[in-house]
């Protein structure tokens, strides 16, 4: 298994992304959670739950449309809870977002062996 903590709209830098723009911080979020499973041997199709937690009265659909976009066509989508919460450890984040993955054995051989 493999747990990600809560990723925020930094880049590698640590340079806040989208100030304002919860589209620019959601598309940021999922590349640091694509670079988090990558460094744990896992895929985007591991993905079993996310979190997603959202500043209150930023919109959720433009959030929406950049996980069905990196998304893709994939099947079997993970389970997701979308919470609005006051804020976040940084006031310019407007989104994180967290997950589980499970890597199925087969893989995890070919990760460790």
């Amino acid at each position: 298994m493999v747990y990600i903590g809560g990723q925020d709209a930094v880049d590698a830098s640590g340079t806040i992304v989208g100030k304002g723009n919860i589209k620019q911080q959601t598309e940021q979020v999922f590349s640091n959670l694509q670079a988090a499973l990558k460094a744990g041997g896992a895929e985007l199709e591991h993905v079993i739950k996310w979190n997603i937690y959202i500043v209150q009265g930023q919109p959720i659909q433009p959030a929406f449309e950049v996980f069905q976009s990196v998304w893709g066509r994939r099947p079997n989508p993970p389970a997701i809870s979308v919470m609005f919460v006051f804020g976040l450890a940084n006031p310019d984040f407007l989104v994180e977002m967290d997950a589980i993955a499970v890597v199925p054995e087969k893989q995890q051989s070919k990760i460790t062996g």
